[in-house]
Formats: C-alpha cells, sequence, structure tokens
C-alpha cells in the first residue's frame, strides 16, 4: 500500500498540532521516548483500523468446508481472538468452523493471515526469531522489548524459534526430494565459473552429550591482488545428523548456486573420510584440495612425535617440510618418512599414520599446482562457518540444547548468515 505525500502531509500536520499541545519535554532522550510512545499509539490505531479490511467476511467461507478427514466443517460463529503485533495487543473476530466427525476447528482467517495457536503475528514471529539467531534467549527478549516495546518471554521465544526453524527444515526436505529427483533450479543468475564447496565438522552440547555437528559452505571465487580466490557470496548448512543426509542437505544449497553449471567446482575439506565420499558422489568432477594448514598440522604432530615436544631440531623438521609442501607437494615429505628409522612403538605408529595419511591424500596436496592455477588451499571460510554458524550461537557459556531446539536455531542461523533473511520472514507467513 502506497500513501500518497499529500496524504501523509495532512497526517505529519495534525500529528505535530497533537504534540505542540501535548508534549512537555525537557531534553532530547525524553523527546525521542515521547516520539517512540506516539509511534506506537499510532501504529496500533492503524493496525486496529485496518484488521477489518484486511478480509471484510472476516474467514467466513460459507456454511461449511472441506475438513482434512474428507468430512465437513461446519460455520459455528464469529469467534474473538487477541493477536499480538508490532505495536501491540489487537482484538479481531472471524468465523470458526468445527468437524464434528473429527472434533477439529478451523479458522480460515487466521491461516491466510500466517497467525497459529501463538498469539503473535509473522512480523513480531520473524523479527524474534531474526534476533534469536543472532544472541541468547535473554539477550534476545531484552533487545525485543528496548526495540518494540514487547515483552515476551524466553519460552515464546523458543518456541517461535522452533516453528519457523522446523519450517525452514521442512522447506529444505522437500527441496532435498526435489534434487534427487532433478528438479531444482539455480537461483543464480549467471553460472560461475568457479564454486567451492566446503565441509567440516565441529561439536556442540546437544541432548546432555557433545555430538558433531555438520558444516558446510559454498561460494562462488573472486580473484584477489595477489591472484588467488577469495571467497564472495557465501551459503551456509549446518546440522547434527548422518554424512549421507549432510551430503544432500549441502548439495542442495550448491545446486542452487549454480554447481552442475559452475566451470570449476573445488572441494576442500580436511582428511575426515566422510567430506571426501561424499565429494566423490556429489562432486565426481571437482578438484579436491586437503585444507593446507590441517597438513600442516600432521607434519608438527609427526615432528614431536619423532624428535620430542619442543626440540629444536624437530620444530626445524617441520617449518622445513611444511615449506616445501606448500612449495612442491607432498612428495619431499613422502621420501623424508619412508627414509625415518623409528625406534618406539609411539614413533612407529606415527611414521605409520602419517605415511598412509599424505599417501592417500597426495592428489589432493598439489599445492604449487592449485596455487599457480590461483585456487584457495585453506579451508578458512568453512572454518569460519563453523564458529560463526555453531559457535557463536550453539556454544556460548552454559548453553546446553536439546536436538530439537539445536536444529531449529541452526537452520535459522544458517539463513541469516547466508542473507536469507527473507527465507524466515516467510516462513513467519507460511499457514
Amino acid at each position: 500500500m502506497t500513501i500518497s505525500p499529500e496524504r501523509l502531509e495532512d497526517l505529519q500536520s495534525k500529528i505535530s498540532e497533537w504534540c505542540a499541545s501535548e508534549a512537555q519535554i525537557h531534553d532530547l532522550a525524553e523527546l525521542e521516548q515521547f516520539a517512540v510512545e506516539v509511534s506506537r499509539c499510532v501504529g496500533r490505531a492503524v493496525v486496529e483500523q485496518g484488521l477489518p479490511k484486511l478480509d471484510k467476511n472476516r474467514g467466513y467461507r460459507g456454511s461449511g468446508l472441506p475438513c482434512a478427514c474428507g468430512k465437513k466443517a461446519k460455520f459455528v460463529a464469529y469467534r474473538e481472538r487477541w493477536i499480538g503485533t508490532l505495536f501491540g495487543a489487537v482484538r479481531v473476530e472471524r468465523a470458526y468452523y468445527h468437524c464434528k466427525d473429527c472434533r477439529t476447528g478451523h479458522v480460515p482467517w487466521d491461516r491466510e493471515q500466517g497467525v497459529n495457536e501463538l498469539m503473535w503475528s509473522p512480523t513480531v514471529k520473524a523479527l524474534s526469531a531474526q534476533i534469536a539467531g543472532r544472541m541468547s534467549y535473554a539477550e534476545s527478549v531484552r533487545l525485543l522489548e528496548e526495540l518494540t516495546g514487547l515483552r515476551l518471554e524466553e519460552s515464546v521465544v523458543e518456541r517461535i524459534v522452533a516453528e519457523l526453524g522446523g519450517r525452514l527444515r521442512a522447506e529444505e526436505t522437500a527441496a532435498m526430494a526435489e534434487c534427487d529427483c532433478g528438479e531444482i533450479l539455480p537461483l543464480c543468475a549467471a553460472s560461475p565459473e568457479r564454486l567451492y564447496v566446503g565441509m567440516d565438522g565441529t561439536s556442540a552440547h546437544i541432548d546432555g552429550a557433545w555430538h558433531e555437528v555438520k558444516t558446510g559452505v559454498v561460494y562462488e571465487a573472486m580473484r584477489g591482488a595477489d591472484g588467488v580466490d577469495k571467497a564472495v557470496n557465501s551459503r551456509y548448512v549446518a546440522a547434527q545428523e548422518s554424512a549421507e543426509s549432510f551430503g544432500d542437505r549441502l548439495y542442495v544449497t550448491a545446486a542452487q548456486a549454480g554447481v552442475e553449471y559452475a566451470d570449476q567446482v573445488v572441494v576442500i575439506g580436511d582428511g575426515a573420510e566422510w567430506i571426501w565420499n561424499l565429494a566423490a558422489h556429489h562432486y565426481p568432477d571437482a578438484i579436491q584440495i586437503v585444507d593446507y594448514w590441517h597438513a600442516c598440522e600432521h607434519i608438527h604432530e609427526l615432528a614431536t612425535a619423532y624428535y620430542g615436544e619442543g626440540t629444536t631440531k624437530g620444530k626445524r623438521w617441520a617449518q622445513d617440510h611444511c615449506r616445501w609442501l606448500k612449495q612442491r607437494g607432498p612428495g619431499t615429505l613422502l621420501r623424508a618418512l619412508k627414509r625415518m628409522k623409528p625406534k618406539t612403538d609411539e614413533q612407529r605408529e606415527a611414521v605409520r599414520r602419517e605415511l598412509g595419511y599424505f599417501t592417500n591424500h597426495r592428489h589432493r596436496m598439489q599445492y604449487a599446482r592449485f596455487r599457480q592455477a590461483g585456487l584457495m588451499i585453506g579451508s578458512g571460510p568453512v572454518e569460519a562457518a563453523c564458529k560463526v554458524v555453531v559457535g557463536q550461537r550453539l556454544k556460548g557459556a552454559g548453553m546446553r540444547w536439546s536436538g530439537r531446539g539445536a536444529d531449529a536455531i541452526l537452520a535459522i542461523r544458517a539463513a541469516l548468515v547466508s542473507s536469507d533473511d527473507h527465507r524466515v520472514q516467510a516462513m513467519a507467513k507460511a499457514a
């Protein structure tokens, strides 16, 4: 709805006249608070007057309407309820239907306006979920009250998050099913030249114990001043689930980003086997890269086990091989590992383990060739995703989560950090 400049000027004039006679202001802070109270009062009047105009029949759809049980729900009466809006609680009467066969009530107006058993409007629910997706529930209710004057209990915000997060997950599940049928279409305007897919795992305290939360990020490449790709247009996914389910969920995001149309796809991860199994299944033609810094951690761990913790020789050996790994690839390191002569069981196990690790991933460690092509060799974006999506919201001091609560907040959090606020807003309006 668009209001003409003339009408707005008339409204402002009337409010100005009223304020001139009513306002007794002593400083700027008091003036601003007075302005907030006036705006909320005006907003409430607008909502109260506008509600009847949303549907003149107030949800009346005739003497009866179809029920999910296959029978017919009959019109009973117009019933009253309160709705919590951004400008306070307002009252509305709407048509109520009841099915005597399955004893289910139906209120078409509520469904069409996105209002359910919770009293809050879609706008309030969307705002609550967006704030709760960024900070703790205690902080969320304080900020909501400060910004809007609304006083919601933490438990109410949790219910809103559960509702909207559950709807986001249902939408993702539907997209996963469409993807299996080959029906998903990319959301990007043009095919990306190079698309990266990163995967990793982190942990959170869920259902009384620490569990792995798998996290993924899909991003496009923009060549930096140093000739190496930089991440842009990042989209995030996070869930506590099996590798297979997570792989399907992440692939939906990659498909929406145009992975099937990209000139080149790159998968980056650490040495976890589940990552490379998913890469082979969903992105068979992709370039696979083991995070360089993760590989360096293995070199330093081996140096500690073989030469002793903190020894000068061990530090120098690790630094040299980390440098050569970036400059030459894993060949020099593999030859050095084969020449080692371990004397203890601990040394033998460390050499055996790292020889297997670097042999299995040697084709994913051709760092000189990758760098020459301008490819990223570090998994910084996905490690950042673990911190931003999971760590900053699920791992605060004393935080403990139920499986359902964690999943809902992860769904909302991933949407927000992907700049998909509109998805959260759409879920708030869903019937």
